[in-house]
């Protein structure tokens, strides 16, 4: 199973993985071998890419942090949670709390069991499924990060839980301004910095979470070196859950098809990152991101220095931009691995970018 960006995608292809819609609803199921119209029907949806089984990819299984079920089941309760907020229905967001908070044990659960498993995966979603989606993989990835910095059982449940809510504050900024395909005016930008305030104040006066939890709304857009919003606060006055879920939050919306951007691959965004490191972000905390993301996932097709291209097969969390990889010759598999990391003999050889086959 390998990942193919939309555009690369062929009839004929064979799906790798369920695809999942918003609201949990089946679009197409694994194995299904796609038209020229479903393929023209993802990229209207805005989708970036899929997971297709083929000839390159023979063998390949690529392992996701947290299981697909409840994946699904997260999104749907966020997908209910926002909506619930944006049309102030404070009961009903209040009755999902217990929910929401049974989500969090899981996901914190499933990333402590898998805590050796690199995030390896490249998340497949709709333009409209963004938002749900954005706060789990923000969620996740903050908690990937708490692992690597050794949080505890219930500052992990805390910190998952104020990034899962994070963009609550959201609901509450005008649609045209959040989905706005061009460069915001400064007056835009001004009221999408509002969200912070408001999603920490909603948190604080309608739902009952502890404030660890609830500051991460408030604390996700400050920066290390002072120049965010909404206080302008630097270093170890930012809380500890907001300097890691800003990490997480640019590191995914980076990673994913924006109306005013298209999306960066993860190598491209832990370079930005990297770039940010003790200025906009915590150097400590990009630390714990870049030990546990793959630059370069198992399935992506890459170009190696000698000429060669080749398919990823196995990262390593000690070495991971030298990955183990099979030679790829006239667009078929072959025999032929060669160990980036372990063997000593390919040490001048390095991968010199991403490719589609």
């Amino acid at each position: 199973m390998r990942y193919v960006s939309t555009k690369h995608l062929k009839p004929g292809d064979k799906l790798g993985t369920d695809l999942v819609a918003s609201h949990n609803r089946l679009l197409l199921r694994k194995g299904r071998e796609l038209t020229r119209s479903m393929i023209d029907t993802l990229e209207l949806l805005g989708y970036q890419g899929v997971y297709v089984d083929d000839k390159i990819s023979e063998g390949l299984y690529i392992h996701d942090v947290i299981n697909p079920q409840l994946k699904h089941a997260a999104r749907a309760e966020m997908q209910a949670f926002f909506c619930n907020v944006e049309t102030n229905q404070i009961y009903q967001a209040r009755k999902q709390i217990p929910t929401i908070r049974s989500i969090v044990h899981s996901i914190v659960d499933e990333v402590v069991s898998n805590r050796d498993i690199l995030v390896n995966i490249i998340d497949i979603r709709a333009y409209d499924d963004y938002t749900y989606s954005h706060s789990l993989n923000v969620a996740v990835l903050s908690v990937v990060m708490g692992t690597g910095l050794g949080l505890d059982k219930k500052q992990l449940h805390d910190l998952t839980m104020g990034a899962l809510l994070h963009d609550a504050g959201k609901m509450f900024v005008k649609k045209e301004i959040l989905n706005k395909p061009a460069r915001l005016t400064p007056e835009e930008f001004e009221e999408i910095k509002t969200h912070s305030e408001l999603g920490y104040r909603y948190l604080s006066d309608q739902i009952e979470i502890p404030e660890d939890a609830r500051i991460v709304a408030l604390h996700h857009h400050e920066q290390y070196c002072g120049k965010g919003y909404p206080a302008g606060l630097s270093g170890d006055d930012i809380h500890l859950y907001g300097r890691i879920c800003c990490v997480a939050d640019v590191y995914d919306a980076l990673t994913s098809d924006r109306p005013y951007r298209k999306s960066m691959l993860p190598s491209d965004a832990i370079e930005y990152i990297l770039g940010g490191y003790n200025t906009h972000f915590d150097p400590h905390i990009v630390d714990a991101l870049i030990k546990k993301i793959a630059p370069y996932p198992v399935g992506t097709c890459v170009q190696l220095s000698n000429g060669l291209k080749a398919i990823v097969v196995k990262n390593y969390q000690e070495n991971i931009l030298r990955p183990k990889v099979r030679i790829i010759a006239d667009g078929e598999p072959t025999s032929e691995y060669i160990d980036l990391a372990c063997d000593m003999s390919t040490l001048n050889i390095t991968i010199t970018g991403i490719v589609d086959q």
